[in-house]
């Protein structure tokens, strides 16, 4: 519904009633004497209309006592015949429209229509003023640039631009955007990624140096496009981004990349990357070449085929070790297996593994560190047939015996394949330097060997070896001097093991093992409780690695 005021109808005094006929308006009216500032101030019009006579400036007066209030409404003037100096010093003084002549009659095809498109263009024009406020403050409020370029130059910004670049924004309007480049090489490579090589009608894109007010340089990712594609000439949206930060975050990123990869390449160990079906998604170039290989070579081929046979030569599945792997990773954080060269040769590789997962918990892939133990692996029937020429390089500098080594070496692989009562089981045998060894170290039961005499423990008897298995389930090392007598069972280590050097995956027991072999002559053979793993300790790291499944 519009409300409308009409304001001294004297000389029409029925003219309410005609427009009131429309239906959709209601009229208020407002004699000549009374106070129209009261008035308005408690009342809101849509339109205010001023009937006078021809000659008579009375609506004028009225018309500038309206404009002087400040009251924007649309204002009409009515004559009761045209007054053509009446009409113009009207429009002059802000009258929105005049007419004259308006009976019973014609004035709902005359007036009713005037009021009618005067109120709906009103308020046409504030919801303009009130979307292109919210659109300002929305574009102001933006941490994205923009601006509007037309026949080179800037003619719209919003307020993160000056903020930016330091300029006001009087300044940067009105001004060519060749202001704003370091040079015209960078204008120019600029204005062909926004312009020449954009797809027609869609964004040009570029990433380019912008020049602050003060001569610094920010880095800014640029997007433009025509604000009418249909309508070039009409202008050119330009948004942008200030990615400093990001271009310095990236280089820094690209040389720590470079530096990474540069200590992968010279590193003297395999570094492998697989996903859960065994593809290669990255070897390092020392460990492509290990292999016979480029890594380019390898990238994304699987594991069998390439690097690794299907079975071994004692037929374990390989396949099936993978498979192993990536379902229980945390069994084989540590783990021996065959591998196989580009020419066919075969290798003993001991792997560290370490499984990614996914936010959800599920493996996604694998990273690998890889060593070579060609020359330190064992075949275990080697010591059985007399064929092991490197027990006397591990005994040298010892006071052990090669038969006593060969007897507790022997009663590991038992124990290794056989377990006890079903079960595998973990345990160490410390052999030689048993004076060394007792000193720094404690009983963690009572010793079962104490008191008996030399020649009924020695562990070169046949009949002592059930007792060490038995006795082999407990916590604690055995301790056997170099002539084989077995010194005590249930044995704690109590020195510092924090300077021993062993592969991550291995446990306390594998530590304990290396701290006391770097601080006595003694040697350690380490029976890992999963895994089937027999490891040899000297000087403080591993000498030896056996899989005794293989």
């Amino acid at each position: 519904m519009i409300r409308a005021l009409v304001i001294d109808h004297s000389g029409m005094p029925t003219l309410p009633r005609w427009i009131e006929a429309a239906g959709d308006i209601i009229v208020s009216c407002l004699p000549e004497s009374a106070d129209r500032g009261e008035a308005l101030a408690g009342e809101t019009f849509d339109i205010i209309i001023t009937p006078t006579r021809a000659g008579d400036a009375a609506g004028i007066d009225t018309l500038h006592d309206i404009r002087t209030r400040e009251i924007l409404v649309p204002f009409v003037l009515l004559t009761d015949t045209l007054d053509a100096s009446l009409a113009a010093r009207a429009m002059d003084s802000g009258a929105d429209y005049y007419l004259w002549g308006v009976t019973e009659e014609n004035c709902k095809d005359l007036l009713v229509p005037v009021i009618r498109n005067l109120v709906l263009h009103r308020e046409t024009e504030e919801q303009m003023v009130q979307d292109n406020a919210i659109m300002r403050a929305i574009h102001d409020a933006s941490p994205v640039a923009a601006c509007v370029i037309k026949d080179h130059q800037i003619v719209w910004v919003n307020a993160i631009i000056p903020r930016k670049l330091g300029y006001t924004e009087c300044e940067l309007i009105g001004s060519d955007p060749t202001l704003l480049f370091p040079d015209d090489e960078e204008h120019r490579r600029i204005d062909a990624g926004l312009y020449k090589d954009s797809p027609e009608g869609g964004w040009g894109m570029v990433e380019g140096l912008l020049k602050r007010k003060d001569g610094t340089l920010i880095n800014c990712h640029l997007l433009s496009r025509p604000i009418d594609p249909a309508d070039p000439g009409k202008g050119l949206i330009v948004i942008g981004q200030d990615i400093t930060d990001y271009v310095r975050i990236r280089d820094l990123l690209r040389k720590s990349e470079v530096r990474y990869q540069d200590l992968l390449d010279s590193a003297n160990s395999i570094v492998l990357r697989v996903d859960t079906r065994g593809t290669i998604r990255f070897i390092n170039k020392f460990g492509a070449a290990f292999f016979g290989y480029t890594p380019e070579d390898l990238a994304g081929k699987n594991l069998v085929g390439t690097i690794l046979p299907q079975k071994s030569r004692t037929g374990r599945d390989l396949v099936k070790m993978v498979r192993d792997v990536m379902q229980n990773p945390e069994e084989f954080e540590v783990n021996v297996n065959e591998n196989m060269k580009r020419d066919g040769e075969r290798v003993w590789i001991a792997w560290t593994n370490r499984a990614i997962r996914d936010e959800q918990g599920r493996i996604v892939e694998m990273v690998s560190i890889g060593n070579d133990i060609t020359d330190r692996k064992i075949n275990p029937e080697d010591l059985l047939s007399g064929t092991a020429p490197w027990i006397s390089t591990f005994l040298e500098g010892t006071d052990i015996r090669e038969e006593v080594f060969e007897d507790v070496y022997s009663l590991a692989l038992e124990l290794s394949r056989e377990g006890r009562e079903g079960k595998p089981i973990g345990t160490t045998f410390l052999i030689g330097s048993a004076a060394d060894v007792m000193a720094k170290s404690t009983q963690l039961i009572l010793n079962p060997f104490e008191g008996h005499a030399p020649s009924t423990r020695n562990v070169t008897s046949p009949e002592i070896r059930e007792t060490v298995k038995e006795l082999s389930q407990i916590d604690g090392a055995f301790v056997i001097s170099g002539d084989g007598t077995i010194q005590a069972a249930g044995r704690y280590i109590t020195i510092d093991t924090s300077r021993a050097s062993i592969p991550r995956g291995l446990g306390t027991r594998h530590a304990s093992v290396a701290g006391i072999t770097q601080e006595t002559p003694a040697v350690g053979i380490v029976l890992s409780q999963s895994g089937g793993k027999i490891s040899l300790f000297k000087d403080g790291r591993i000498f030896r690695v056996i899989t005794v499944k293989d």
